[in-house]
């Protein structure tokens, strides 16, 4: 069984649920191996839940096919005007280069020690407005019209002294050679550098849901 990291309290979720606040649009979706580790694939058994409403998302990652012992960190890549996106699914490069006019942000919503068995879940939600450790700024605005993306970040073996940091931040106990070239200051300052190589081994992609107003 894979070793479930709750993000925030699970009372917080359970409340908006009966408040109404997330609706009641649930969509799953395969992950798949990140396109920097070569061919994409998708990972047997990996799926990836996703709810939204307007008062945020509630998200159940639960993967597998990772390396026993190693740290993951789960990266929200969130892109409030998708349709300023050349063609959707926005990419990378749209993420990065022109965060002010897709209002994107990218923020760690958690992390876990995958198991013995390289399985791994993450389950936890975000409300509107800022991510955590965020990237750009420009946070989550209104989760049925935007485009969420997912990443899993591997720290590389979990180092006691540094197990914290390396669950919660974008490069905890990483090198600075591992990050790629893209990353914006604010991510490569998100934690202290270490001795372990960084990679993006994971993502999985979901459109809006509706249209932008």
């Amino acid at each position: 069984m894979p070793r479930r990291t709750m993000t925030l309290a699970a009372g917080l979720a359970l409340a908006l649920y009966a408040q109404g606040a997330l609706a009641d649009t649930l969509r799953e979706a395969a992950i798949k191996s990140h396109p920097s580790q070569g061919d994409v694939r998708e990972i047997e058994g990996a799926r990836v839940a996703l709810t939204t409403g307007t008062a945020g998302v509630h998200f159940d990652f639960s993967s597998a096919e990772l390396e026993p012992g190693h740290a993951y960190t789960l990266l929200m890549a969130v892109m409030n005007r998708p349709s300023k996106c050349p063609g959707l699914p926005c990419t990378p490069k749209d993420i990065f280069t022109q965060s002010d006019l897709i209002s994107s942000d990218i923020g760690v919503m958690g992390g876990a020690i995958a198991a013995d068995d390289g399985t791994l879940a993450i389950t936890g939600m975000q409300s509107v407005g800022e991510l955590p450790q965020a990237f750009f700024g420009n946070g989550l605005q209104n989760p049925p019209t935007a485009e969420i993306h997912f990443v899993l970040n591997d720290h590389g073996p979990a180092i006691d002294a540094r197990l914290v940091e390396m669950l919660s931040t974008y490069r905890g106990g990483c090198t600075e050679e591992s990050l790629p070239p893209p990353m914006p200051a604010t991510a490569r300052a998100s934690g202290e550098p270490g001795p372990n190589i960084c990679r993006l081994v994971q993502n999985v992609q979901f459109l809006p849901e509706r249209p932008e107003s």
